[in-house]
């Protein structure tokens, strides 16, 4: 057993199902392996007391874990995220789903609302199903409806110009932009986690069995590292990013970010527990300039222009990796720039974050 099956953070549903159920069938009639996965493919029945009996409590957990990043397209930047922060769920057993209600706030920028808050509520109900395929397994969740919401509100935007009712951007308003990515990536298009030998991914939307998330940066075939975020990200001048939260299971794991940066300027990494990231986070949605955390950062590191790569020892628990591109954090600050009406400067940061050994 690697380092990865033994204390990897779970990615929504996924952990150990696998060999759990493999493991339960075999107790129960001496087939192999390959005839357990078999079975479970063709018995909806096996797979649903599966699914409830192995996943669904661990669904609201998982989800409270992640961020949700907010693209204009697919393959575009990152340009905001959206971060769960109350979940529940129910079992409906007649129709063999499960309702999630979901509520968070986040935050996006754009060149002409600026930055602009946000906060986000919805029920709605998943139909689960996996797939034992000859390379892992593939969980998924796929929205069966939106019973209730999407209750999408801004709260706040840094231009005293935007009408917050509107939020009017060059694509329309920006309570459809923001909130029809969170709808799109997080809610209607359901979740698909992979779960293999080399450890665990998690894709917002399905991704039919066989196929893997998307990686802008290569990843090695050998690495049994496990793969938080693999994205990138523009980070505009005078704002901040919050990245994760990422989970440390074991004393002798570390958080790892490698990739590239490219900009005028170098750029901050501050890391800080999930507590107090989240207050840090949510008075800079409420419109306060960046400053230092409300605690004090467990570590921080100046990036500069070009690769890099950094590690993080920490101890058990959930962290934020946030980069700042202001002059009222870290140590590096970017030079003054005068923002335009649809162009303001920018730090593009392409990384992979990753869990590794020590």
């Amino acid at each position: 057993m690697n380092q990865l099956e033994k204390s990897a953070p779970s990615s929504l549903i996924a952990r150990g199902l696998r060999s759990a159920l493999i493991l339960a069938i075999s107790t129960l009639t001496p087939l192999s392996q390959t005839s357990c996965a078999s079975i479970l493919n063709r018995d909806p029945n096996l797979r649903w007391w599966a699914f409830k009996t192995y996943g669904a409590d661990r669904i609201c957990p998982e989800m409270l874990k992640t961020s949700v990043p907010l693209k204009m397209q697919d393959a575009s930047p990152t340009i905001g995220r959206y971060f769960p922060s109350s979940c529940t769920f129910s079992i409906n057993e007649t129709n063999r789903t499960v309702v999630v209600n979901i509520g968070g706030s986040g935050y996006a920028y754009l060149p002409t609302s600026k930055l602009s808050s946000f906060t986000m509520t919805a029920t709605v109900e998943y139909a689960f199903d996996f797939y034992m395929h000859d390379d892992g397994a593939w969980v998924w969740g796929k929205m069966a409806r939106i019973a209730a919401g999407p209750d999408f509100r801004m709260t706040n935007s840094q231009n005293p110009i935007v009408d917050l009712a509107t939020g009017l951007t060059p694509a329309g308003s920006a309570a459809n932009i923001f909130g029809g990515q969170v709808v799109s990536r997080f809610i209607s298009r359901g979740f698909t986690v992979v779960e293999t030998d080399e450890g665990k991914e998690f894709a917002l939307g399905y991704l039919p069995a066989g196929r893997f998330p998307f990686r802008p940066v290569e990843v090695d075939e050998e690495d049994e590292a496990y793969t938080f975020q693999n994205d990138v990200a523009d980070i505009y001048n005078q704002q901040m990013d919050f990245l994760g939260p990422f989970e440390v299971a074991d004393d002798d794991q570390v958080i790892q970010l490698r990739g590239t940066l490219s900009g005028a300027n170098a750029v901050d990494f501050l890391v800080v527990p999930k507590m107090t990231g989240d207050i840090w986070r949510e008075g800079y949605q409420a419109g306060r300039a960046p400053g230092p955390p409300p605690g004090t950062f467990i570590s921080s590191s100046v990036v500069q222009p070009g690769p890099f790569v950094r590690r993080f020892a920490l101890n058990p628990g959930l962290y934020y990796v946030v980069v700042d591109n202001s002059a009222g954090v870290g140590q590096a600050a970017p030079g003054f720039a005068l923002p335009g009406p649809l162009y303001d400067p920018s730090v593009r940061m392409t990384y992979i974050a990753q869990l590794v050994e020590d």
